[in-house]
């Protein structure tokens, strides 16, 4: 693994409160992160689905649906901003995926992250701390792929200490991980003490995903 890559995920983990998650910013609430919709519900298996296509490549993700904490919000992309940070959606309802990553569904470790509150209310991300092991998360390409994500743990690290390399390194894997603030607030550094983590895997995909063409 090259330095340029540990020092761009390193800045990356450490600034995500000023930008991702921040209290500093201005709730801009719409429709978009709502209760989830009756079709996308949270299925009871005994044991995981086993992912058939071993080429798959990914999906360009639209939507998130999270049924245990009721999170249903769209993704956008972001990518590596020219200080190192990690771009997020200007508003606070939606969700950003690291575009200039890994893919959702393709081997490794997919990004996004979200704002968990501000100075008015919640917002996206606020209800992940409530997740645990076994819960599902679902994301939607455009083009109707749905990914079913099982998740195994829900970590919290203090900023310095989180373990770059597990969020954010290689794996054969197919994961994906969802990123928000957590602690106590500093005003005056305007950013939280600590990161909140879910880890999750790839548990199944719908019969749309099989399609070769994946737009990216």
């Amino acid at each position: 693994m090259n330095n340029t890559w540990i020092n761009r995920i390193g800045v990356l983990l450490i600034l995500l409160g000023s930008t991702s998650c921040s209290s500093s910013v201005e709730h801009h609430h719409n429709s978009t992160h709502a209760p989830a919709k009756s079709e996308i519900q949270q299925v009871n298996m005994e044991k995981p689905l086993q992912v058939k296509n071993k080429a798959f490549q990914g999906i360009a993700p639209y939507m998130l649906d999270i049924p245990k904490v009721r999170i249903h919000s769209i993704i956008e992309s972001v990518t590596y901003l020219e200080n190192g940070q990690m771009g997020v959606p200007g508003n606070t309802d939606r969700v950003g995926y690291l575009s200039n990553n890994v893919l959702p569904g393709a081997a490794g470790n997919a990004i996004m992250d979200g704002h968990v509150d501000t100075y008015t209310g919640p917002a996206v991300f606020y209800p992940l701390k409530k997740l645990k092991k076994g819960d599902y998360v679902y994301v939607t390409g455009d083009n109707g792929c749905r990914l079913q994500f099982v998740v195994e743990s829900v970590q919290f690290y203090l900023t310095p200490e989180a373990p770059i390399q597990t969020i954010f390194g290689p794996t054969e894997e197919r994961r994906l991980n969802l990123i928000t603030c957590a602690g106590r607030y500093s005003r005056s550094k305007k950013e939280h003490e600590g990161r909140l983590v879910v880890f999750t895997k790839l548990a199944n995909m719908n019969s749309t995903c099989e399609k070769p063409t994946i737009q990216k």
